[in-house]
């Protein structure tokens, strides 16, 4: 393979440049990958994941226990180690499926097809094929697979047209620029002499770099000249090529260098508050675990001294550290082996559910742990366009003195270009303007290559043009009719008032932005010919000596005292439901903070029409960009209590950032703001702001939201990164750990979802100990009969099956099915309606600011379940005490294990029906089987001699046994009246209160 130019790295650290040479560059492939892993080191990973984990650290101890003799009860037979490695390669199974859910996504991505040069020839081939150096065709309608800088399109003028939403998520067309000298060299039908010695070029342009909307540098032919390259010259990877037949260009950045990829921050790992908390219960339950256990073996060494004399017992004196150990063996179900596993296949169930919830089409799940997490968010961090509008522009509105001058100025006066009998353009609002004006009559019928515009059949002869800006603010044209010069402005209101001095319409101005509208303001001029003579002289005179600010005094001079003659209203049409959403999100107390590469003035726009900012609401708008002017600005508003809307320029931030003084004003202001809009922010930006916030509001939980890949880093550095898929592109779906198809289904996502999941996970949770202790505490008292020397109570092969078939499958369905509001949809995988959590943002507020699971309510569950365990053995134990078999001796204490393990399974199983709402009938059989297997069994291992005094049948006729049942039924009404009449499901307490450190 040829490549025909060669990257010398070796000449500074900033720059990169290409020599016309053969050498292929495959050390720099167009591979793309977002896989946490590869597939080689994968299980490594996986393995070091799994045993890092505190409760599988706490059972690979326990194993080690087991085979070490003197500590062992199982004959030296580690037995823990078959049930967790079960439960870690469930784990990493889980793990798989979601790695492989990524390479499927890599694959689909790095196996799109283009074309490069090969051989005097274009042949098709993989995105991944391509490499820096490499010559690539793309062709219209195909999206431009690396950072590429154009060499030549279809239209004479270089021009090509390109959709960015993959990169800001806007919908319209940019202009893009061949370079000129290379036009003709590196046309498509030319292709057969791009190896002709005469196309030696030398290019010189940044390094890689994640700065978006930049790129500088120079190319040279022959070593003649050297010329400039710039952001014009230049088109980002996952561009659409749009209204162009073809482009030729040069691959200056590929695969992870990509300017795209390298906005894209390394993902993290991420966990929830819930997953954080579980790991701190673990430990503090393995301390109270170690303190058990060493009283334990205490008690047993003083209890074997103090009976040494009594020989038929035949004591010896022991160890106290062994039989610590010991007892570390026995009372191992202090720690759910199962916790872990059955948490995550239950998250595993619901992210599942949630990406086939009908309500909420084509949503994704690609972090399944931290689905409880969306019940629990304080703030909000959203781009805007394509994400809260949907960059779909309406002409609304024309307010004009003298219509036919006002139309006249919208149709020439715009930088759109007519191709096909379509228009194209880089501005939504100008296409809109144009499609209002060809209603009235004006129809925009292009410009030719002498500069003249056709309006119908009149045309317009163009004497000069200055483009917007976002500086000037404005747009101006000059252009020729007969002996007059006409000149027309249009842009935003404040500056054209400048231009315009006194005008008596600024109400109409405030009418159109309380209704959201985007305005822009209309003014003309007219000059002699002689006038402008003169003015073309001198302008001359300034572009021939460069200078810049002589330009632009000669511009404003010329636009000076201008004509008032209209003002436009266009509306960008929001997302459905968008105003309700946030509406909702802020009487949930969330915050939403708005990111957008907007102008200032569109994203305020935009924060009224879309409920974020109030009419009573102050603005303070922060766009200067020195420290002193900023800090004026901020001491203007001191008041912490007033409905402030803060407002930030992106180079206001940068300032901000910079400065350590600032960065704590602007900390300060945020926190007590309604509302914070940052506008004109690059994508690392955005992630400084949300890393800022985390840092100093370390109690708060974050939410990132957006559609483009300029929302990536932002999305992967927030708690929760929610992108959204569908006609904006993939790259944040792909990136997020939710994904949705519009911004509306957010409330869905946090209301109903989040609030289900976090207070399901948490109970099952809190089961999850509950149970456990209810089983392991009467192995700790029956110690009390037995001198602590080990004897256990329980059958060892029934024990095992305790967290698996026992006490197993009814947590699980709780946990997926269990709706506080259940619809009339009848055990549906698949929702199909709405919920009436969508709508009770209360409801929100409560759970996160009382949430059910914390380190006091996580003891009160096993205290609870301590409490009940020893009054299950006290009763059980007591009440069999004199019981004597046919052949007049006592039970022994292996008919107290098999009386006392089944009243365990019978309460916990009931424990499940205190906490739930919703009570299917299949969730009460699976409840009802859990119990009757243990009962079932039993009989089935009635005829084996399982103990010499072991009978089930008399066992079941045995009044204690109904003693028994009708205590496990009062601790079960008990239990019931607590949850139920004492709100024991939300701890009454104090709610946490955010503070800025």
């Amino acid at each position: 393979m040829n490549n025909y130019f060669q990257i010398n790295e070796q000449i500074s650290q900033t720059e990169k440049i290409i020599l016309p040479d053969d050498t292929p560059m495959k050390n720099k492939p167009n591979t793309i990958t977002t896989m946490k892993t590869s597939w080689f080191t994968f299980l490594p990973y996986a393995f070091i994941k799994q045993i890092t984990q505190p409760a599988n650290i706490y059972f690979i101890v326990i194993g080690i226990l087991q085979i070490i003799p003197a500590t062992s009860y199982t004959n030296g037979v580690p037995t823990i180690y078959g049930p967790l490695a079960m439960m870690m390669s469930i784990s990493i199974l889980k793990d798989a499926i979601e790695e492989y859910s990524r390479y499927k996504s890599d694959q689909e991505e790095n196996n799109r097809k283009s074309h490069k040069y090969y051989e005097n020839q274009f042949i098709e081939c993989n995105w991944k094929d391509i490499y820096q150096a490499d010559i690539i065709l793309v062709m219209e309608n195909e999206s431009i697979p690396c950072d590429i800088l154009i060499l030549s399109s279809n239209y004479q003028g270089g021009i090509a047209y390109v959709e960015t939403k993959q990169i800001d998520g806007e919908t319209n067309l940019k202009q893009k620029y061949s370079i000129y000298d290379l036009q003709q060299r590196y046309h498509i039908d030319n292709a057969i002499n791009f190896k002709d010695k005469n196309n030696n070029v030398k290019f010189v342009y940044d390094q890689k770099n994640p700065i978006l909307y930049k790129l500088t540098g120079t190319y040279q032919i022959n070593n003649s000249q050297v010329d400039s390259l710039n952001y014009g010259n230049f088109i980002e990877r996952g561009c659409i090529l749009k209204n162009t037949e073809w482009i030729i260009g040069l691959c200056i950045y590929s695969g992870m260098n990509c300017k795209i990829m390298l906005n894209c921050s390394q993902e993290r790992t991420k966990r929830s508050r819930l997953e954080q908390y579980m790991r701190i219960c673990i430990i503090s339950i393995s301390i109270s675990l170690a303190l058990f256990c060493l009283m334990s073996s205490i008690y047993e060494f003083i209890w074997t001294n103090n009976h040494l004399n009594y020989s038929y017992l035949g004591l010896t004196k022991d160890n106290v550290f062994i039989d610590l150990g010991l007892w570390f063996s026995l009372l191992s179900y202090f720690i759910p082996i199962s916790l872990v596993v059955n948490v995550e296949l239950v998250k595993f169930g619901q992210a599942k559910m949630l990406e086939s919830d009908k309500v909420m089409p084509n949503s994704k799940s690609h972090q399944s742990n931290l689905i409880e997490q969306l019940g629990e968010i304080n703030i909000v961090f959203t781009d805007k366009t394509g994400t809260l509008t949907k960059n779909s522009m309406q002409f609304r509105e024309l307010f004009a003195q003298n219509e036919k001058e006002a139309l006249l100025c919208l149709s020439l006066c715009h930088s759109v270009v007519k191709s096909k009998n379509k228009l194209i353009g880089s501005s939504p609002d100008e296409l809109a303007i144009l499609e209002y004006c060809e209603q009235k009559g004006y129809l925009f019928q292009g410009i030719d290559n002498n500069n003249h515009l056709t309006i119908n059949k009149t045309q317009f002869h163009r004497v000069m043009n200055f483009d917007f800006s976002s500086d000037k603010k404005r747009m101006t044209i000059v252009v020729k009719t007969g002996n007059e010069y006409v000149l027309f402005c249009k842009g935003a209101d404040e500056v054209l008032l400048e231009l315009i001095g006194e005008c008596q319409h600024q109400q109409i101005i405030h009418q159109f932005a309380i209704q959201g509208y985007r305005t822009l303001m209309l003014g003309r001029k007219t000059f002699s010919q002689s006038q402008m003579e003169i003015y073309l002289t001198e302008y001359k005179k300034a572009q021939e000596d460069k200078d810049e600010e002589m330009m632009n005094k000669l511009q404003k001079k010329l636009e000076q005292n201008l004509e008032f003659l209209g003002i436009t209203a266009v509306e960008d049409l929001l997302a459905d439901d968008v105003g309700q959403t946030i509406q909702d999100l802020k009487i949930a107390d969330i915050k939403v903070w708005v990111l957008t590469g907007d102008k200032v003035e569109t994203a305020i726009s935009i924060g009224y029409s879309c409920n974020l900012i109030d009419s009573k609401d102050m603005l303070q708008v922060v766009t200067q960009i020195t420290v002193g002017s900023i800090e004026e600005v901020f001491l203007q508003y001191c008041n912490e209590s007033a409905n402030i809307a803060l407002i930030i320029s992106g180079q206001a931030l940068t300032v901000m950032l910079d400065n350590p003084q600032l960065k704590s004003m602007l900390l300060k202001r945020a926190f007590y703001a309604k509302v914070v809009i940052v506008a004109r922010v690059s994508p690392k930006q955005k992630q400084q702001v949300v890393t800022l916030v985390k840092e100093n509001l370390p109690k708060a939980y974050t939410l990132a939201i957006g559609d483009g890949a300029n929302d990536v880093s932002m999305i992967n550095e927030a708690h929760v990164g929610v992108g959204i898929q569908g006609v904006e592109g993939t790259q944040a779906a792909r990136a997020a750990d939710f994904a949705i198809s519009e911004f509306k289904h957010l409330k869905r996502l946090m209301f109903y979802y989040g609030v289900e999941c976090s207070r399901r996970n948490a109970l099952t949770i809190l089961y999850i100990f509950f149970k456990n202790q209810v089983f392991i505490t009467p192995y700790f008292w029956f110690g009390f009969l037995n001198g602590f020397s080990g004897q256990y109570l329980y059958d060892q092969w029934l024990s095992s099956l305790f967290n698996t078939v026992f006490a197993a499958l009814p947590q699980v369905l709780y946990a997926l099915f269990d709706e506080m509001h259940p619809s009339s949809e009848y055990l549906q995988w698949s929702k199909t309606s709405h919920n009436l959590l969508e709508e009770k943002p209360d409801v929100y507020v409560q759970f996160r600011q009382q949430p059910i699971f914390t380190i006091i309510k996580f003891w009160l569950w096993v205290f609870n379940g301590m409490v009940q365990g020893l009054i299950i053995f006290l009763v059980c134990t007591f009440s069999t005490e004199n019981q004597n078999m046919d052949n007049g001796m006592t039970m022994e204490f292996f008919e107290d294990g098999v009386f006392i393990y089944g009243i365990v399974i019978i309460l916990v199983n009931l424990k499940i029906f205190t906490f739930t709402y919703t009570n299917y009938n299949f969730t009460i059989f699976f409840i009802v089987l859990s119990i009757l297997v243990y009962w079932l069994i039993l009989i089935m291992v009635n005829d084996h001699e399982l103990s010499p005094s072991f009978n089930f049948y008399r066992y079941l006729a045995s009044p204690q046994l109904y003693l028994a049942l009708a205590l496990t039924c009062m601790l079960f009404l008990f239990d019931l009246a607590i949850e139920r009449f004492y709100d024991f499901q939300i701890y009454i307490r104090k709610p946490e209160s955010i503070e800025l450190v």
